[in-house]
């Protein structure tokens, strides 16, 4: 009576412990992954944190230090001229990067010091370094036009000022801070964060060519076979046959300043100064004023010229013969200096001095050749 008693109480112990969630199977089956809510929401984080990576490696940023090359990083024993600052209250700091790691420093002169503003207080703190351990962002001439542009949909915005490996320089509530497109989507919303930008808006640009350097000029003749014809006759008697080419043929010319940052659209690139005379370099074209519109810093012309090239040959019997039409295209390659005035859309006018390379290249002439004619091998009888 007594065992029946002690089944029927672990009959109910069971029950109720099932009732409860009690988990009483062997470890071996409990290997199966939990159905744990919180551990599904830990999974659930990880893949959106997977997810947004992968989205932050898809949404490249275009940096302004890549794209252009009038803002570029030095190393200097002394704050260097151009040097980019900024103000906080009545401190001037200037934008550097600490070696070797690359970190972002904003520079006290007066300490010799990278400054740190605490990512949740107001409180600055102080490392003291020295000129050869960090490199000074440089705005040569202030040619560019700097601005603090607030982000968007937690967005970094294009052509923004990063030290490298995508950390960009910005400034929150907090103070003056580095911050990746991944540490930015981490910000809150009603905190508004502002990065470090170029300002493209530009409404034209000039370039007045000072002086060539005549005596750097590089000079290049191409030869290439535009057209290959063959002509066979396979009679007994000779034949006459006709080649003819009709081709545009291109004379470019070109003015490259050596800066690869790309305009606001539709920027204007005009060009004045006298140009170089080819003919005293050895040269067989003559060259006239340029004038181009271009979204690039490189001003280019591009004309079209009808070239018609015909010629009669004559062909033996059972021969065949090949004809190669050639071009000659004669390049010169001139350094320059100039300037370059830019003005923008809010009408403020920038101008530097820059090093650049005249670039003229066109065909001088074309040229029909005809091969020695070979006999045929499939031949006819005459």
């Amino acid at each position: 009576m007594m065992d029946f008693s002690m089944r029927i109480m672990f009959v109910l112990l069971l029950i109720s412990l099932q009732l409860t969630g009690g988990d009483f199977s062997p470890s071996g089956e409990r290997a199966e992954p939990s159905k744990s809510p919180h551990q599904v929401h830990r999974r659930g984080k990880y893949s959106a944190k997977q997810q947004s990576k992968s989205d932050d490696s898809k949404n490249v940023i275009q940096s302004a230090t890549e794209l252009n090359s009038y803002l570029e990083w030095v190393t200097s024993a002394e704050v260097p001229k151009d040097a980019v600052s900024f103000k906080d209250k009545t401190n001037e700091y200037y934008i550097a990067k600490h070696l070797p790691q690359c970190e972002l420093c904003f520079f006290d002169k007066e300490k010799s010091s990278c400054v740190t503003w605490s990512s949740n207080e107001v409180n600055k703190s102080f490392r003291h370094v020295s000129y050869n351990e960090i490199m000074f962002l440089v705005n040569k001439d202030n040619f560019e036009m700097m601005e603090w542009k607030e982000c968007t949909n937690q967005k970094i915005p294009p052509m923004s000022v990063e030290t490298c490996n995508g950390y960009f320089v910005a400034k929150n509530a907090f103070g003056y801070v580095r911050m990746t497109a991944l540490s930015l989507m981490k910000e809150p919303v009603n905190v508004p964060t502002k990065v470090l930008t170029l300002n493209t808006d530009i409404k034209m640009q000039h370039l007045h060519v000072v002086e060539y350097l005549m005596s750097s000029v590089v000079t290049a003749e191409i030869l290439e076979v535009l057209k290959h014809f063959q002509a066979s006759n396979k009679n007994c008697k000779p034949a006459k046959h006709t080649v003819k080419l009709d081709q545009n043929i291109d004379k470019i010319t070109s003015y490259q300043t050596g800066r690869t940052h790309k305009f606001g659209v539709n920027a204007e690139i005009s060009v004045n100064g006298t140009l170089p005379n080819i003919t005293n370099i050895g040269g067989k074209l003559g060259l006239k004023y340029d004038y181009s519109r271009s979204r690039s810093n490189t001003a280019s012309v591009v004309e079209k010229t009808l070239h018609s090239v015909g010629m009669e040959v004559e062909v033996p019997p059972n021969h065949s013969c090949t004809i190669d039409i050639t071009s000659n295209t004669f390049t010169a390659e001139v350094p320059f200096t100039g300037e370059i005035t830019r003005v923008y859309k809010n009408n403020k006018i920038h101008k530097t001095f820059i090093n650049g390379t005249y670039i003229h290249q066109e065909v001088a002439e074309l040229q029909t050749l005809v091969n020695p004619c070979q006999p045929l091998s499939d031949r006819s009888k005459c």
